[in-house]
């Protein structure tokens, strides 16, 4: 009586090629690349206002004047009721 195991891939072998754990590390790889595009985007974000905060106090410019100047460039529809 034979005991030991038939020859040939074995069900982990073939769950290693299967089209859904193909898909379960693409999966994987998309959640990693947009973790790191949104660390380059808070990054980017931080530079953005220290940027910003060095040139109003070099400009002297206020919030008021700022928030003037957003309230300027706002699509009228977006504009709060006054």
């Amino acid at each position: 009586m034979r005991t030991s195991a038939a020859p040939g891939p074995s069900a982990a072998d073939h769950l290693h090629d299967a089209p859904a754990a193909r898909a379960i590390q693409a999966t994987a790889r998309q959640a990693l690349r947009a973790r790191r595009a949104e660390a380059v985007r808070l990054r980017q974000r931080a530079a953005l206002l220290e940027l910003l905060v060095q040139t109003m106090a070099e400009l002297h410019i206020s919030m008021a004047e700022l928030n003037a100047a957003r309230r300027a460039i706002l699509p009228a529809w977006k504009r709060p009721e006054a």
